[in-house]
């Protein structure tokens, strides 16, 4: 049997982490890109262990989105997350909190990490609507 209401806690913490990133981007100039990435990523990563708890799966304490989303994949095939963009929100849950590892961050950078972000919630909610 589903477990609905842990899914709901995940997915209340990545919904939290989101708004985090949003906020930060559309009121501070200049943007903390590094800080978009990095809660842009935890909105990803908590959403996708969502879908584990809400199948009783077994929540890696792991950062890795590739290896999250190979698990979610057992679950479900409306994740569609690109290897890409695994790679590199994986890399936020680190890099960003290390200056010679975020160097080439841009405001596209942190765009890209917030569309992501929003896009794998999306999906999350859509999938846990269907089940409902």
């Amino acid at each position: 049997m589903p477990d609905y209401n842990e899914a709901m806690v995940w997915l209340k913490l990545a919904k939290r982490d989101y708004a985090v990133a949003l906020h930060l981007s559309e009121t501070l100039d200049p943007k903390p890109i590094e800080v978009i990435c990095f809660h842009s990523q935890q909105a990803v990563e908590k959403a996708l262990k969502a879908v584990l708890a809400y199948n009783e799966a077994k929540i890696p304490k792991i950062h890795d989105i590739t290896a999250l989303h190979a698990l979610c994949k057992a679950y479900t095939n409306k994740l569609l997350l690109q290897e890409s963009a695994e790679a590199t929100l994986t890399d936020f849950a680190v890099a960003a909190r290390y200056v010679e590892d975020r160097s080439d961050y841009t405001e596209d950078t942190g765009q890209f990490a917030l569309k992501q972000a929003q896009r794998v919630l999306g999906e999350v909610e859509q999938i846990f609507e269907a089940k409902a």
